[in-house]
């Protein structure tokens, strides 16, 4: 049996984006057209690919197998016509698709995998700095064929692989503030404070939160003498205007890389792999 690709495309389409109305403006087809195509590909391989949604549709478990497909086709047909038109046909080549969050985007993951952009310059780059909340579901969608994460997803279809730890701790300007119980942070959903202080395991100072946006914003807010804030170690070493508050025992992280189980993989999907494994770990 063979899947026609205009079929796969228009499923791979609707799951990257969620539903048929966004995906019709992609494919520029109409939604009878599109729902027709789905309609055959279901029947093609006797599955229900989608469940529909008020909301948009999610993937089946089998779904989630065929987007997973998809991806690898894609990775793999583009690394081919990469290599034919290479001067060397053994060049590493197609496009990597990565998210990851901020304290860890431009300090670990663009620095460990420079070295491998530069010596294949037919590497093409989709980086995607997001929200940790959102990286789930980006990997799920195929947005990206990589997160980057400070927890273990705990899925068994997918791979995962610690890159090392991020030492939290708190930091404050070296000038006095007058805003001792203000506690920096990226929006209300980020719970790095929270459960900064709850691994202390002793009574939490009363403090007050406001919002920066990213690691880099808040940051600048602590020198800016806005507030304190719970901080990656590594992103403030050598700062000459921040010090690490004593009192407080570095709260670690895992830094842990995540990818979906594959039968192949593309030399360039192997080569970010074995690259941040062995490099990752210089920059933390």
């Amino acid at each position: 049996m063979s899947l026609p690709s205009n079929y796969l495309d228009a499923f791979q389409e609707i799951a990257k984006s969620g539903g048929f109305s966004q995906a019709t403006k992609v494919l520029n087809i109409s939604q009878s057209a599109l729902s027709q195509r789905i309609k055959n590909l279901e029947e093609e391989i006797g599955l229900t690919l989608f469940v529909r949604k008020p909301t948009g549709v999610l993937l089946t478990d089998q779904g989630e197998r065929l987007l997973r497909y998809c991806q690898t086709r894609d990775s793999l047909e583009e690394e081919l016509v990469q290599e034919l038109n290479a001067s060397n046909f053994f060049d590493v080549a197609g496009t990597l698709r990565i998210g990851s969050y901020s304290s860890v985007f431009r300090s670990v993951v663009v620095p460990a995998l420079s070295p491998l952009l530069k010596e294949y310059p037919n590497i093409l780059c989709e980086f995607s700095c997001a929200d940790i909340g959102d990286l789930p579901g980006m990997l799920q969608r195929a947005e990206v064929d990589f997160v980057i994460m400070d927890y273990k997803l705990d899925q068994a279809n997918l791979e995962t692989q610690v890159l090392g730890q991020e030492k939290l701790v708190v930091i404050e300007s070296k000038n006095a503030s007058n805003r001792d119980d203000i506690f920096l942070d990226n929006d209300s959903n980020d719970r790095a404070t929270e459960l900064f202080f709850k691994f202390q395991k002793k009574k939490a100072p009363k403090y007050r939160r406001s919002y920066f946006d990213d690691c880099y914003g808040i940051i600048d807010g602590v020198k800016a003498e806005l507030g304190k804030a719970v901080m990656s170690e590594h992103l403030v070493n050598g700062d000459k205007s921040l010090r690490i508050v004593n009192g407080y025992k570095p709260y670690n992280l895992d830094i842990v890389l995540h990818f979906y189980k594959q039968p192949f993989r593309s030399r360039l999907h192997q080569a970010v792999i074995k690259e941040l494994m062995e490099r990752a770990k210089l920059f933390l």
